[in-house]
């Protein structure tokens, strides 16, 4: 472990690096649907563009931990910064559909360098004190960065290739703010020579299903607000002030409920969450104005970056500390996969039935998710009763 201070130093350098990065997380990617939809894209072409980017995130995560297990952080962090800065600029081409799906490729691997690093080094200068704040500041300032990103879709009108320019300057600054006041960080794998090495299959359920379910609906949001608002008339700032407001639920709420987590179980936390989204997916159903949808996708967005935050920490308190890349990795890699699943999921839905079926099918996802993992905590006091 690093002392106090070049850890303290680490981690605030690390949280406010994410914070600017978000803000090109934010732009990037809405306007490329957004580009896509107004050009008369078929809603399937737009969700596996946007799909393929999250491929690369499922494909990689596995060797990016084992990347940080063995060479310096802050190197292999700033390569993945790089990687994404190319992936933002080559968006420029968007109207090249091959070309898109070649940038949206190196961007991911990019973005899971970034996440991966970030997380590890968090998980890593934390204890179970306060891994739940820690994670949770983390994911407030990342989501602050988005909002602002989100704010900036507008640009689009000044330039189609403005808000990628504007995404990969906002990266070269976090750069170069890693590479001069980052202490070099090697976790090294020294810890481990006696152990088994850690697989996949001793992940605790809950942490991987709480990572799969976020990135399903954190990548179809994405894909499935714009489609559907555009399409019942919205105009582009509309569109943006949705996801503006889906992003400063999340700093607003998401904080809380991280802070939670350090008092109370983050079993029954993630079990809670799970309900409420089942029952906040429905109300778009019944009223899509625009003040409504607002506030919907306030709270909506408040509450599902807490299936990662806190299934994030579950999985960091159930594993050995030895262990904290590779699981991170592993983690990553399941949100990897259901943000391959969210692009299509939501494009699809919202062309099958614009005004119920995005809305209705999450919903059942959330139910589902809710009522196995209640009754998997139930089973061993049913056991207990034979």
């Amino acid at each position: 472990m690093l002392n106090n201070d070049i850890a303290k130093n680490n981690l605030i350098v690390a949280l406010l690096g994410i914070a600017i990065a978000g803000i090109g997380f934010g732009l990037v990617t809405p306007v490329a649907v957004i580009l896509l939809e107004g050009n008369k894209t078929p809603g399937y072409i737009t969700g596996i563009v946007t799909m393929i980017g999250y491929f690369a995130i499922f494909v990689f995560s596995p060797y990016a931990g084992k990347l940080y297990d063995k060479y310096n952080l802050k190197h292999i962090l700033i390569i993945g910064m790089i990687l994404w800065s190319l992936g933002a600029i080559g968006h420029i081409f968007w109207r090249n559909i091959l070309i898109l799906f070649i940038v949206k490729i190196i961007m991911g691997i990019g973005g899971t360098l970034v996440f991966i690093g970030t997380e590890v080094l968090i998980n890593y200068c934390s204890n179970e004190n306060n891994r739940g704040k820690n994670i949770g500041l983390y994911a407030t300032l990342l989501s602050a960065g988005i909002a602002i990103g989100t704010l900036l879709i507008w640009t689009v009108k000044i330039a189609d290739y403005l808000p990628f320019i504007l995404g990969t300057f906002v990266m070269i600054i976090v750069i170069i703010f890693i590479q001069f006041k980052f202490n070099n960080l090697h976790l090294g794998n020294s810890k481990r020579q006696n152990k088994a090495l850690f697989k996949f299959n001793d992940m605790p359920i809950l942490g991987v299903f709480s990572a799969f379910i976020y990135g399903l609906f954190e990548s179809s949001v994405v894909v499935a607000v714009p489609m559907y608002a555009l399409r019942l008339g919205f105009s582009q700032n509309e569109v943006s002030y949705f996801l503006a407001s889906f992003v400063i639920g999340g700093i607003v709420l998401l904080y809380i409920i991280s802070r939670i987590t350090d008092f109370y179980s983050k079993y029954n936390v993630i079990l809670l969450i799970s309900f409420l989204l089942s029952v906040l997916f429905l109300f778009p159903i019944y009223n899509n104005s625009f003040i409504f949808l607002l506030i919907q996708l306030f709270f909506i967005g408040g509450i599902i970056p807490a299936f990662y935050t806190v299934g994030l920490s579950y999985t960091a308190e159930k594993v050995d500390s030895v262990n904290i890349a590779l699981a991170n990795s592993y983690y990553i890699m399941m949100y990897g996969l259901g943000t391959l699943v969210g692009p299509v999921f939501g494009s699809l839905l919202v062309d099958l039935n614009l005004r119920s079926g995005y809305w209705l099918l999450s919903s059942v996802f959330c139910f589902l998710f809710f009522t196995v993992f209640f009754l998997v905590k139930l089973l061993p006091k049913f056991n207990a009763l034979k």
